[in-house]
């Protein structure tokens, strides 16, 4: 039981420093979040994706090459194509 309560203390903790992933284009996009190993998913069209940009994480939008490194908890922001945070 104790092992459970550890896992979940350092799950939620490493949530605390995820940034939410905010596409303000009005397209989607197919993107990698390389984290401890790639993760592909997409993001729709002027969407959010909550904790979607963990610290540390790199995150490449795949149509059009742009990358970021995460930083922080800052929201990282697509934006033209692009990444920011």
């Amino acid at each position: 039981m104790k092992k459970f309560f550890i896992a979940l203390f350092i799950l939620a903790a490493v949530n605390l420093f995820a940034a939410d992933l905010v596409n303000k284009d009005s397209v989607s996009y197919d993107i990698s979040v390389e984290e401890y190993g790639t993760t592909h998913t997409s993001i729709g069209s002027s969407t959010t994706i909550s904790g979607g940009a963990p610290n540390g994480s790199t995150i490449t939008i795949k149509s059009t090459g742009s990358k970021i490194k995460v930083n922080g908890s800052s929201d990282v922001i697509i934006q033209n194509g692009s990444l920011s945070q």
